[in-house]
């Protein structure tokens, strides 16, 4: 492992960062808003901190004789993660408003997925160069990235019920693939062999089709309520 600081390593670690970030920045986020609305921040809060101590972890990883050697366990923390915001993403589109129950199962999920995807970002890393500054680089700007974009998500559902459909949706399918490609990764670290990828791109390209279809069905279903609400309040006249 070297220290060189190559600019177009830099540059390709930095967008394969942001690639990796985009999906799962609507599986945290449907996590995030599982819970009453008092709660988010409490998700917030617990994937920053998941995430600064997942990035430490995969530092130390990185620097490690065999860097690898803590991807088995990362990527059995982010499954473990990614199933319980799969459950939050449900929840999120089952109830109205959340329960406490949701909200643990958020927050968990926050935090487990915070600590096992820094780890799990090494392997990609590591395909692209062998500097540990180009590495470690790649895994911290996807961790801001993610920050970014679940605080953003988090604040429009805020605002628009029918958008927390369309993230929780985005969640579940995002949640599904990520979860899909983990176990494929175990898969390969246990038997050595080749084993089938699934590719980046069908699970972005995925989870975002599934924002934009939960997203028209939440409004559908708003204007449906609406109108239910209204018809009882014309009749009494």
């Amino acid at each position: 492992m070297s220290f060189d600081l190559v600019p177009a390593e830099l540059l390709a670690s930095a967008l394969i960062a942001v690639l990796l970030a985009v999906p799962l920045s609507f599986v945290l986020a449907a996590a995030a808003i599982a819970g009453p609305r008092r709660t988010w921040n409490r998700a917030g809060l617990g994937m920053g901190l998941g995430l600064l101590l997942g990035v430490i972890a995969a530092a130390a990883g990185a620097m490690a004789l065999a860097p690898g050697q803590g991807a088995s366990l990362s990527g059995l923390v982010l499954l473990l993660g990614l199933l319980c915001a799969i459950a939050a993403g449900v929840l999120v589109i089952v109830l109205k408003d959340g329960t406490g129950l949701s909200a643990a199962v958020g927050i968990v999920a926050c935090v487990l997925i915070g600590l096992g995807e820094p780890g799990q970002t090494l392997p990609a890393m590591f395909g692209l160069s062998s500097s540990f500054l180009v590495v470690f680089a790649g895994v911290v700007v996807e961790a801001v990235a993610l920050v970014l974009l679940v605080g953003a998500l988090v604040a429009l559902a805020g605002r628009v019920w029918a958008l927390q459909i369309g993230v929780a949706a985005a969640g579940i399918v995002g949640g599904v693939l990520i979860a899909v490609a983990t176990v494929l990764f175990l898969l390969h670290e246990v038997l050595g062999g080749p084993v089938p990828q699934l590719p980046q791109v069908v699970t972005l390209v995925a989870t975002l089709a599934a924002l934009v279809i939960g997203s028209v069905v939440g409004g559908v279903l708003i204007s449906v309520r609406s109108r239910r609400q209204v018809a009882p309040a014309d009749a009494a006249r």
